[in-house]
């Protein structure tokens, strides 16, 4: 691997995503560096809810397999794995694929925790400093919150990902590292870019982080612009990119595998959750992507450069979980003859059970599956088209503060199996455990009160 280009894959946009990608990539030797994206705010919870069951959780558990069968491939043909998967538990998400891989007699590896970025027990401390760690939509300071601080986590940057590659890291496992600054660490050990300055290499770097952080589907998957997709998605091959010294790049994907590497599709995943294309905000640098150039200059090829830098916000990302109560939910299906109508129905009986039981109900919505199921309210139902609909599903939700609610207002219901209208189907589970409903709270905090960690482990 020379320092005039690196090739980097995108081996994973979401928790529980595919491997067979990052797989296929590994095998042919298509990448020196293989990023997997783990982590969003709603993963967050996902692994806090893990991490109240059992202490040793709390991080993306997919990384168990890829130790069993991705990592080990990668590490034979010398690609390094650089992932946020360590979530709220980077530590034990290390000695976890430290085990697997001794297992398996890959020995040797070094392996990098780094945390830094739980702030769950310095919100006090930041609020009597003088920051209300105010909301970040709505203004409101933290203080007016009534439910209870489950986890809190700063989005940090790519300096950590950096020191870890340069005490010779195999593989990284990081805590809330923002999604493209893991690609950004890779290219500034690589190329030695200063992250106190280069801003239009940092923010290419960002760019190119942004392009491979969602996998697959920067090279096929869910493209409105490729309509109708004229190519197999079974075997969607996920983008890689070759990656220049001065943070230009050329996108490709495996000639192997399916999917489509194109103009289209790179520029499509370009604006994806981009709130200001002319200030990107991230932990290292402000984007601008207003003067991009976007080429396609050969069979799934597509060129990538123009992006500029700005200067980094004064302050970083900071999310708190918050448990908010509980969820419960039950799907059910009214068939034809008056399918509509008698969802409608249904919907009347259930709400005067739960009224005359006096059940202690926060909020309650339900929602009519293929008709308002996605848009909700905002839709404006015509009777008269749905007079004659074959069948109609019905969701309902109910948020409550204890538990046990969830079980007896589902209970309760059950009867309208044979007393409700006639032609139901329901989904199994009546009366199944209710979901804990972890809401977030975004704030700021200062940059100076983040202390990251690297910590290797070695197989």
């Amino acid at each position: 691997m020379g320092k005039d280009s690196i090739r980097i894959a995108g081996g994973q946009g979401f928790y529980g995503d595919s491997p067979m990608a990052a797989i296929a990539i590994a095998r042919e030797e298509a990448a020196d560096y293989i990023v997997h994206d783990a982590l969003a705010e709603l993963t967050l919870s996902i692994l806090q809810k893990d991490k109240m069951r059992d202490p040793n959780l709390g991080y993306a558990r997919d990384i168990e397999f890829a130790a069993k069968s991705l990592y080990p491939i990668a590490l034979k043909n010398g690609i390094k794995i650089v992932t946020n998967s360590g979530g709220l538990n980077p530590e034990k998400a290390a000695q976890k694929v430290a085990e697997i891989l001794g297992a398996q007699g890959v020995t040797g590896v070094k392996i990098a925790a780094i945390t830094g970025d739980n702030f769950i027990d310095r919100l006090d401390e930041v609020q009597q400093q003088g920051n209300n760690l105010a909301h970040l939509d709505s203004g409101e300071p933290f203080s007016s919150v009534e439910y209870q601080p489950t986890h809190a986590n700063v989005y940090t940057g790519a300096r950590s990902v950096v020191e870890a590659l340069s005490q010779g890291a195999d593989i990284i496992l990081a805590g809330r590292v923002a999604d493209p600054c893991l690609t950004l660490g890779i290219l500034a050990h690589h190329f030695g870019w200063d992250l106190d300055g280069d801003l239009d290499k940092l923010a290419s770097g960002i760019a190119v982080g942004h392009l491979l952080e969602c996998g697959g589907q920067a090279s096929g998957g869910n493209a409105y612009s490729e309509w109708p997709m004229d190519y197999k998605l079974s075997n969607l091959g996920y983008p890689i990119a070759e990656v220049s010294e001065d943070g230009s790049a050329v996108f490709t994907k495996l000639k192997s595998q399916g999917g489509k590497m194109s103009r289209n599709t790179l520029r499509e995943q370009l604006v994806y959750e981009i709130h200001d294309p002319a200030n990107y905000l991230t932990p290292d640098v402000t984007v601008d992507l207003t003067a991009v150039s976007i080429e396609d200059v050969g069979d799934n090829q597509v060129s990538f450069s123009g992006v500029k830098g700005k200067p980094k916000p004064e302050k970083l990302k900071l999310t708190i979980g918050l448990m908010e109560g509980y969820l419960s939910e039950q799907f059910f299906f009214m068939s034809w003859p008056y399918a509509y109508k008698k969802a409608l129905k249904m919907v009347e009986a259930v709400k005067e059970i739960w009224k005359g039981l006096g059940i202690p109900i926060d909020r309650m919505e339900h929602q009519f599956i293929g008709l308002n199921g996605i848009h909700g309210a905002a839709i404006d139902i015509d009777e008269s088209q749905v007079e004659d609909m074959n069948e109609v599903g019905v969701r309902l939700c109910i948020k409550h503060k204890d538990a046990k609610t969830g079980k007896l207002a589902m209970q309760s219901i059950v009867c309208l199996g044979l007393n409700g209208p006639p032609g139901i189907i329901s989904k199994p589970g009546w009366g199944k455990p209710s979901t804990a409903m972890l809401s977030l709270w975004p704030t700021l905090v200062e940059r100076d009160l983040i202390e990251e960690k690297v910590e290797i482990i070695k197989s």
